[in-house]
């Protein structure tokens, strides 16, 4: 039979040369488009077209080392009443202001690497023989440089992408995070994601089928968020995607994934806006997060009068705000001031000596880019006399290492409504693997990659994938903690938590306040 040549059509490898001489029992190890004439396992000789990459110029992130490089656990209480101390949850700082890189690659599934300033020459031999097709030397490349690094997911990916291709006709699944100006985010989402496909593939997979997941990055731009889900959505090969991280970004993929009938499973992104036929989230709604944090403003800190600061452009802080402010004056609270965060036209101090005698707490709810203008305004109550110094709330943008090394004293008792704190079997298993403490994004993401996968079959369809995403019911022996289980609207079944900002030995380094989880 004589051999076909694959020009990608169709997938989000359309750009790349041409694949030639491909075996007529084989499929393309580039797209892994099946050969016209029947199926069969990926070829096993090199690529005679690589796929041609120009090298990417460094762009220098300083990685903020934390607690001696990470934030490690230690014992925790036994049990009695009061608050549980919980370590720090990310083993980065929390970068929001990274240098914008759109110009570079914006997917990959070992072809290149996505995440710059973390230079290893093993990573990149792994990158040079995924991209020729020998997966026998990418699985030793990769090998190493995921024990040279121990905190990157992304040579751990790469990995399990590259036995998936060695084993023949992987699955593919596609994870988009922002790598580009919030990347410890994008690491902290990846990390949970490549344990999910870790356990899977070292199990077996299904019927000897692996998972690839390829790596997507959108920057928490909502228009490249659009771009990259239409390139998902346009693979026959992706049978579903997890991300994306900011509700906005996330709310613009979705109406592309929706004409695919693609499935989409979100771990960070909570608006409420967020609806659809193939839409789901492991992470609770900021319908649920609002009712917490209201009930713990009025029945915990016993608030009876609040103002609100919060960003109404953005689709999660207004969301979130709406949500608290419902629930919230459903319980007979007022609120008594809202001020956008986003307006720039206000000084926290005065703003703050006005609200004098209105209000007794301030609920900060902002979006990831006004963290720090609400950083501000827990600093400037921080400057009133002990007496006029207002009770503070807040979302969980806030649940970061750098609320508490930029906050310091200002944000004590800084009450915050999270999703997950570690103490569950998972936290355990993923600090021991990741070498630090792990964020509630990593668990949640992989909730949400332990979800997807689950949903494969033997021969998953787009349409099997997403009705069997749906119909989900994850014990929480097989996730971050709680079980995971959807309602009609694509909702984890799961009720948030709440934590407090503390003196403590266990925060990031430079820091002498932790978060503790009260019960």
């Amino acid at each position: 039979m004589a051999d076909w040549t694959c020009d990608h059509s169709g997938t989000t490898y359309s750009d790349q040369e041409p694949f030639e001489d491909i075996d007529d029992q084989e499929e393309c190890p580039v797209c892994h488009r099946k050969c016209p004439k029947g199926g069969g396992r990926p070829s096993s000789k090199k690529a005679k077209s690589a796929l041609p990459l120009p090298l990417i110029a460094g762009i220098g992130v300083l990685l903020l080392l934390v607690g001696g490089s990470y934030f490690l656990l230690t014992n925790r209480n036994g049990g009695g009443e009061g608050p549980l101390p919980e370590p720090s949850p990310s083993l980065t700082p929390f970068l929001n202001n990274s240098p914008n890189t759109s110009n570079l690659p914006t997917t990959s599934s070992g072809e290149t690497r996505l995440i710059v300033g973390q230079s290893n020459p093993d990573t990149e031999n792994g990158i040079n023989a995924f991209k020729s097709g020998n997966w026998t030397e990418a699985t030793q490349a990769f090998t190493k440089a995921i024990q040279g690094v121990r905190t990157n997911p992304e040579p751990q990916i790469y990995l399990n992408n590259a036995r998936a291709r060695q084993a023949g006709s992987p699955f593919l699944i596609a994870v988009v995070v922002p790598i580009d100006n919030a990347q410890s985010s994008a690491e902290e989402m990846l990390r949970g994601v490549a344990d999910a496909q870790t356990k899977f593939n070292d199990g077996g997979g299904l019927n000897g089928r692996l998972v690839e997941v390829m790596i997507a990055n959108d920057g928490n731009d909502p228009t490249r968020a659009a771009s990259i889900a239409q390139q998902l959505a346009n693979d026959p090969n992706v049978l579903g995607v997890i991300g994306h991280n900011a509700s906005d970004a996330s709310k613009a993929a979705l109406a592309e994934y929706e004409k695919a009938g693609l499935a989409m499973i979100s771990p960070t992104s909570t608006s409420i806006e967020l609806k659809g036929d193939v839409f789901t989230r492991t992470v609770p709604s900021d319908a649920v997060s609002g009712q917490k944090l209201a009930e713990y403003a009025k029945n915990g800190l016993k608030l009876q009068k609040v103002a609100v600061f919060y960003n109404p452009k953005s689709s999660y802080s207004k969301s979130l705000e709406q949500a608290f402010a419902t629930q919230f004056q459903q319980k007979e609270g007022q609120i008594v001031k809202t001020i956008d965060l986003s307006s720039g036209s206000f000084e926290p101090l005065t703003e703050l000596v006005g609200l004098q005698g209105q209000a007794q707490g301030l609920v900060l709810l902002p979006d990831t880019d006004h963290t720090t203008v609400a950083n501000g305004i827990a600093v400037a109550n921080s400057k009133l006399p002990l007496a006029q110094r207002f009770k503070l709330l807040g979302g969980d943008a806030f649940y970061n290492p750098t609320t508490l090394t930029a906050g310091g004293n200002a944000v004590q008792g800084l009450s915050l409504v999270v999703p997950w704190v570690a103490r569950t079997p998972y936290a355990k298993t993923a600090e021991n693997r990741w070498g630090g403490q792990v964020s509630w994004r990593t668990a949640m993401s992989f909730d949400a990659g332990s979800a997807l996968i689950k949903a494969l079959s033997v021969s998953p369809s787009r349409s099997s994938v997403l009705q069997a995403l749906k119909a989900t019911n994850l014990p929480s022996s097989e996730t971050s903690g709680d079980a995971v289980k959807f309602n009609a609207n694509g909702d984890r079944v799961i009720q948030p938590l709440i934590v407090r900002v503390a003196p403590g030995s266990r925060g990031p380094q430079g820091s002498k306040f932790e978060f503790q989880a009260v019960k």
